[in-house]
């Protein structure tokens, strides 16, 4: 309840049930959050055209947020959730092989080891984060380590969200 939340104004009627639950996950998963959000009253308080409830932490990351149409957003996220995955696993590929090359010197290496010991626990990958951002950056004249920076964004284990009113979790969501 202390962590500083990533949703603020916004902009919903008042009693709201839904800002309290997606208030606590940006608390949970803020900046690491990626939002697929149903059309109807929660892409209306979420995404407003002229500004966003949405906000970023001290480092200006927050979370990520799409909106598809109301029928299909469970298959949005879906997709969203095995795009991300994909990414993740070919990332995985690459830091095995930079790790079985030796690429980079022996910080990077040990950064990296970590990264795959850890890839799937948000809250042990953020502690070393920006040490790894920095080495990675500074060794990226090596190949493979230049793709492994170019993918930087999948780094964090990314926390994939389906977000939608109760019309669309009961009359759409129900069939499937």
């Amino acid at each position: 309840q202390f962590q500083k939340p990533l949703l603020e104004f916004s902009g919903a009627c008042e009693g709201c049930g839904e800002t309290p639950y997606v208030k606590l996950l940006t608390q949970l998963f803020g900046e690491r959050m990626m939002i697929a959000n149903a059309t109807g009253c929660s892409s209306i308080w979420g995404g407003t055209a002229s500004f966003t409830p949405y906000t970023t932490n001290s480092h200006g990351h927050g979370p990520a947020w799409g909106n598809s149409l109301f029928e299909d957003n469970a298959e949005y996220g879906f997709g969203m959730a095995v795009a991300t995955a994909a990414r993740r696993s070919r990332l995985a590929t690459l830091v095995s092989e930079a790790l079985e090359n030796k690429a980079g010197d022996a910080n990077l290496q040990k950064l990296l080891s970590q990264w795959v010991r850890d890839r799937d626990s948000g809250d042990k990958v953020h502690k070393y984060l920006q040490p790894l951002l920095a080495a990675l950056e500074a060794q990226r004249s090596i190949p493979i380590i230049g793709q492994i920076y170019d993918q930087r964004d999948i780094l964090p284990n990314i926390s994939q969200w389906v977000i939608g009113g109760d019309g669309w979790a009961n009359d759409i969501g129900f069939g499937g």
